[in-house]
């Protein structure tokens, strides 16, 4: 009996030292991994209507009245926005400039920023007009916003888009309306 225990102990012991090795081996790997990037001395000034780089745009006082955002998708309030460049003379080996919006006010379906104000069934949507038509795609990438490019020679790059109020999943009801963005210059 105690041979037999002693002989099941020895070839416990061979067995895991036996494997061990093995299990070693099979978690073995080896590879590379490469990091790339570049500094730049400096970047453009941005002037968001004609202020600092961080504003409030005021959207209008909106009535809904007469079906104003009364069904989902309809669209009111339309207010420029412009983000105007400048002292990009010092970028080197870029030719052109791309805005990229971004943050957790996006909403991932529709792309617009929800509203965490007290009005209901309404977004705010950027557009590259005065309807959803040419509406950002805030949800997208990187160059795959529909936000535009500029180059860089240019005198003033400006990116010129409009704000307004559209009603999601129905027609919105009364209340105030905030949303937000952050955005950053991509430069290639």
């Amino acid at each position: 009996m105690k041979k037999t225990l002693l002989t099941a102990a020895l070839l416990t012991a061979f067995g895991v030292a036996a494997v061990a090795p093995q299990a070693q081996a099979a978690n073995s790997s080896s590879g590379t991994i490469t990091f790339t990037g570049s500094l730049t001395a400096s970047t453009c000034t941005v002037a968001v209507n004609g202020g600092s780089s961080t504003q409030t745009v005021t959207l209008p006082t909106t009535p809904l009245v007469n079906g104003v955002l009364g069904t989902a998708g309809s669209s009111a309030g339309w207010t420029a926005v412009t983000l105007a460049l400048s002292g990009c003379t010092g970028l080197t080996g870029y030719t052109k400039v791309l805005p990229y919006f971004s943050g957790t006010g996006i909403d991932a379906t529709t792309g617009y920023l929800n509203n965490t104000g007290t009005a209901t069934n309404v977004e705010v949507a950027l557009s590259n007009a005065q309807s959803t038509t040419n509406a950002l795609t805030l949800q997208g990438a990187s160059g795959a916003q529909n936000a535009g490019t500029q180059l860089l020679s240019a005198s003033t790059p400006t990116f010129s888009y409009f704000a307004g109020y559209v009603a999601t999943g129905g027609a919105s009801t009364a209340g105030n309306v905030s949303a937000s963005v952050q955005y950053t210059l991509n430069y290639q």
